[in-house]
């Protein structure tokens, strides 16, 4: 939680001042820039609130992470191990309580159904972080032009980077999840069949 404010806190300290400076030689006053700058946050803000709500609706079956789109590759593995995510992933807020299943800890670790619904989660949010960096584009269309540079663009890059973070997150766990999932559901059609011997 904390670096997502001190990103906030630095970025937005950065954009206001440089705005400040900025409608004062093009005779825009500060009231206006204040206005479209708090119009394009709420831009990204509501877009993304939004997705979250069409997550919920649309079936989970659409989030499967055995399907083709959320497959994670052995190259990407290698980016996150770069990117050091491990280090600062605990970092970045999980807001999955708020839909109803929180990411930040293991419940059941050995129950594969817990496991897969955990796996359709990391799917979700990486559908909901995704489209969200997609709807940051609407500031380009909405703010007037003369804060292309200067409104539009870096709240575009500040949104893109709130939600490159969590989503990289997410396909950083999945495929440590997908071997667990794997593992329990072997463990259970042995299990199984060790059953149907037991009745024989």
């Amino acid at each position: 939680m904390k670096l997502y404010f001190v990103i906030l806190l630095i970025s937005l300290s950065i954009i206001i001042t440089g705005n400040i400076f900025y409608v004062q030689n093009i005779g825009v006053s500060i009231g206006n820039m204040f206005l479209w700058l708090l119009i394009a946050i709420l831009i990204c803000g509501i877009a993304s609130a939004l997705i979250t709500i069409f997550t919920r609706i649309i079936p989970s079956k659409f989030f499967s992470p055995l399907k083709k789109r959320y497959k994670v590759f052995p190259k990407e593995n290698k980016l996150y191990l770069k990117l050091k995510i491990k280090k600062w992933k605990d970092k970045v807020p999980e807001l999955g309580k708020l839909g109803g299943f929180a990411k930040n800890k293991i419940q059941e670790p050995n129950n594969s159904e817990y496991i897969y619904k955990f796996l359709t989660e990391t799917c979700i949010a990486e559908f909901l972080h995704g489209y969200s960096i997609i709807a940051g584009l609407l500031v380009f269309l909405i703010l007037p032009r003369i804060y292309f540079w200067t409104l539009s663009l870096p709240i575009f890059i500040l949104n893109t980077i709130l939600h490159v973070m969590p989503l990289l997150i997410q396909r950083y766990i999945r495929p440590k999840f997908l071997k667990i999932y794997n593992r329990l559901i072997q463990l259970e059609s042995s299990d199984d069949e060790e059953n149907e011997y037991s009745r024989v």
